[in-house]
């Protein structure tokens, strides 16, 4: 896409667009022209391929933006390496000892602007 090359409005044909300024111009030609708006479908590939309802089909079979579609491969098709079975796996051993006493934490000291925490006074 050339963004300075001209192209003609499909509701207007004395329009002359610059393609870069085509999907704005599209939005403001459609609310001024509703009864040319009526009779044109948009394409599903290119919101600026606007065409006669009568001619949509044949549009879609020929748009050049129409990208193929891609199915997924079929599985039996891939040679992929097998997955363990899920009984084969074995969770990592647990660090944490619920049982033993709660640890005791220290309180945090206070924020005081401007102050480290060598400068803090020791309580008795």
């Amino acid at each position: 896409m050339e963004p300075d090359a001209l192209v003609q409005c499909p509701y207007d044909r004395s329009h002359q667009v610059r393609e870069s300024r085509l999907p704005y111009h599209l939005v403001r030609c459609q609310q001024n022209n509703p009864q040319v708006s009526r009779t044109l479908a948009t394409c599903p590939f290119n919101a600026r391929h606007r065409v006669p309802r009568a001619h949509l089909r044949d549009h879609v079979t020929s748009c050049p933006d129409k990208l193929p579609l891609e199915l997924p491969p079929d599985p039996e098709d891939t040679a992929r390496p097998a997955c363990p079975p899920a009984q084969d796996w074995q969770p990592p051993p647990c660090q944490e000892d619920w049982d033993a006493g709660e640890l005791e934490l220290e309180e945090p000291p206070p924020f005081i602007l401007h102050v480290t925490k060598g400068d803090l006074p020791v309580p008795c």
